[in-house]
């Protein structure tokens, strides 16, 4: 019974974050297709939980439905509302964007068939967090912090180049 239910949860959540990712393509409004892309990344996170990944579920509510969609609404609310926008791209950019996507669509096709998607002995029913914490303290302890610096050097010098004079 739990191996229904979790088939039903996937792809309820599935074809909740395909419909969120068309959403956000097709909302007339940039605020619409914030919260889309909410759907779509909440939706995301879900699966990760069915997949035993709490850690990525965590990071995915954390860092992108919430920093990342924040971030976009504060960027709409602060842009002046008298912006002109073009309602269609010409129609080259419109015919190659097409085609783009149906050969990535094709390319995807392909790989999800011709793949075998051997299933686990046993879902994960342990966390995850305990191993990628022990890694990141032990044996990555010098790449995250270099990581953690470089980011610091960035962000110093984005408040350089953004402040006024």
């Amino acid at each position: 019974m739990t191996e229904v239910v979790a088939t039903i949860a996937f792809w309820v959540f599935a074809i909740t974050a395909v419909v969120g990712a068309l959403g956000v393509v097709w909302a007339k409004r940039v605020f619409h297709s914030a919260m889309f892309l909410t759907v779509a990344l909440g939706s995301t996170a879900a699966i990760y939980v069915l997949l035993s990944a709490d850690f990525l579920a965590a990071v995915q509510i954390l860092v992108y439905t919430g920093a990342v969609v924040i971030l976009v609404l504060f960027a709409i609310m602060l842009t002046p509302q008298s912006v002109e926008l073009p309602t269609f791209a010409p129609g080259g950019q419109q015919l190659g964007g097409v085609i783009v996507a149906l050969a990535l669509l094709a390319l995807m096709i392909a790989a999800i068939t011709n793949q075998p998607w051997p299933l686990a002995a046993q879902p994960l029913d342990q966390p995850t967090s305990f191993g990628l914490g022990q890694g990141l303290l032990t044996t990555y302890l010098f790449p995250f912090e270099l990581a953690s610096l470089v980011l610091l050097v960035a962000m110093i010098g984005a408040i350089l180049l953004a402040r006024e004079d």
